[in-house]
């Protein structure tokens, strides 16, 4: 067979992330996606900042004189506006209105309850909301996960000696650890990673590929949706385009940087300013649950521990390289990576200060568990600079069977891990059990329980009646239809033609 352009690769990689992770629902209950959709709500259906009509579905609220309104950063909201709004348009036709009016539910509700929801009154949401949570969230969050993945294997591509490689790369990071979750809920973390990553990969080609300066505006632009999205993201920001400092030469075009990030910036300010009086404060020091987290320290970030820093690496409960061992490849591939051309050293440096920055962040947090979740989720951000360094690994590796074994025998433990721990049940991995025991191992004691149950999260195949695990066949027929249409007929395409001999 032949090889596949760079461009069937990437848009091979772009459909299969995008069916996987738009194929499920959003997590039904789950207030951190419940309190953006929130404001989205509000500020779509009323025009207004404060979510007194909705809050009863989320804890994740603050107060304020008299209001209720989102604890979270506004990114994910307004990213999801104009997709709310378009939903609207569609929502509005008759049929469709009706449909959207009557007491259908997207599963069984009795059966998709947050743990803490019943003693704290927490509302399961309408139909209607339910529906335009999961459009909304396709559209803001998966969707942008899937250019990620897409955009990690252009550049790793770059450096790799067979796309091929590259190709299977982006699809470890999109599946095979926990930017696959978060890429199917309206959180953060992803369309973080999104602005982060993105604005790298355009400042990176910039600098080294002479790509036209005016793509420094967009860089500038995708910094300040990082930065509005997910705070933490700041230092990071600041590292790279002090990075860019270091190795473009035309440094005075680096304005456009800043300028362009600054509408997304006084959107911001001002919002906080608007309801707060106070551009520079932040919504979680008015949370309504969560006061005893968020007043230790700066809004909940103290020193660092080595408790902590066990906690989200190594450790059963929420060790990243528990739930996806592939990432330890990460250590060799920067070592490998700091031995390329003397022009890519610099690069080396900045990705080990920011996987570096990014632990000592979430070993800083009172709370780095995080709540229902799959892993460190704090450290999703940071991912895609985590993953690009395994590239170096997997061009030494792959050519040889027992690389090949042992890289192919890890991304299966982290693809079991990741899946089995998003598949169980309805909410995200809960800190404590229902006998109020605290959960060591979330995918023993927590995800094997239920998916033997044949309790699967909410996904389109479950609305189509099917049950427990035949749930996933549509994904599945999804997945080998878009590999066998696209890369292995552009592999038999590619075949050199061979001339007979006369």
């Amino acid at each position: 067979m032949g090889v596949p352009s760079r461009r069937t690769y990437a848009l091979t990689a772009f459909l299969i992330s995008l069916v996987c992770y738009g194929y499920f629902l959003p997590k039904a209950l789950d207030w951190a996606g419940n309190s953006r959709a929130d404001l989205t709500f509000a500020v779509g259906d009323q025009g207004i900042l404060y979510i007194d009509t909705y809050h009863e579905n989320t804890g994740d609220k603050a107060f304020f004189e008299g209001h209720y309104y989102t604890e979270k950063s506004i990114g994910p909201s307004l990213v999801a506006l104009p997709f709310y709004m378009v939903f609207k348009l569609i929502a509005g036709v008759p049929p469709i209105y009706d449909f959207l009016q009557s007491n259908h539910t997207l599963g069984d509700v009795a059966n998709l309850r947050n743990p803490d929801a019943e003693t704290l009154g927490i509302r399961p949401n309408t139909f209607y909301e339910d529906v335009s949570l999961a459009f909304i969230t396709f559209f803001a969050t998966s969707v942008p996960s899937a250019l990620l993945v897409t955009v990690l294997f252009l550049l790793a591509a770059r450096f790799a000696r067979k796309d091929s490689y590259a190709f299977a790369l982006a699809l470890i990071y999109g599946l095979a650890t926990i930017a696959f979750p978060y890429s199917t809920v309206l959180y953060q973390h992803q369309i973080a990673a999104f602005g982060l990553f993105l604005g790298f990969f355009l400042l990176w080609r910039v600098i080294y590929e002479q790509a036209n300066s005016r793509w420094l505006w967009v860089v500038g632009g995708l910094f300040g949706l990082a930065t509005i999205t997910d705070l933490p993201v700041i230092p990071f920001v600041g590292l790279i385009f002090l990075w860019g400092v270091y190795q473009y030469s035309n440094r005075l075009a680096l304005y456009r940087v800043v300028l362009g990030a600054v509408p997304l910036l006084l959107i911001h300010f001002l919002y906080h300013y608007l309801i707060y009086g106070n551009a520079l404060t932040v919504s979680y020091l008015y949370s309504v649950y969560w006061q005893d987290f968020n007043q230790q320290g700066v809004v909940s970030l103290t020193a660092p521990s080595a408790e902590r820093l066990y906690g989200i690496t190594v450790s059963s409960f929420r060790g990243l390289f528990f739930i996806s061992p592939i990432l330890l490849l990460a250590l060799p591939g920067l070592l490998q990576m700091g031995q390329q051309p003397r022009r890519y050293r610099s690069m080396t440096v900045l990705f080990a200060f920011i996987i570096a920055g990014f632990f000592l962040y979430n070993a800083s947090s009172v709370q780095w568990w995080a709540g229902h979740s799959i892993g460190p989720r704090y450290l999703t951000p940071m991912l895609p600079f985590m993953a690009l360094p395994m590239i170096f690994v997997f061009n030494q590796w792959l050519p040889r069977r027992p690389g090949h074994v042992l890289i192919g025998v890890l991304f299966a433990l982290s693809a079991f891990n990741v899946w089995a721990q998003f598949l169980a049940g309805q909410v995200f991995p809960p800190v404590n059990g229902p006998d109020g025991v605290t959960i060591q191992n979330p995918l023993v004691q927590y995800a094997l329980p239920l998916l033997m149950r044949g309790d699967i999260t909410r996904n389109y195949g479950a609305l189509l009646g099917l049950p427990g695990f035949l749930s996933l066949i549509p994904l599945l027929v999804l997945v080998a239809t878009i590999y066998v249409l696209i890369l292995r007929q552009a592999m038999w395409r590619a075949q050199p033609t061979v001339i007979p001999e006369h």
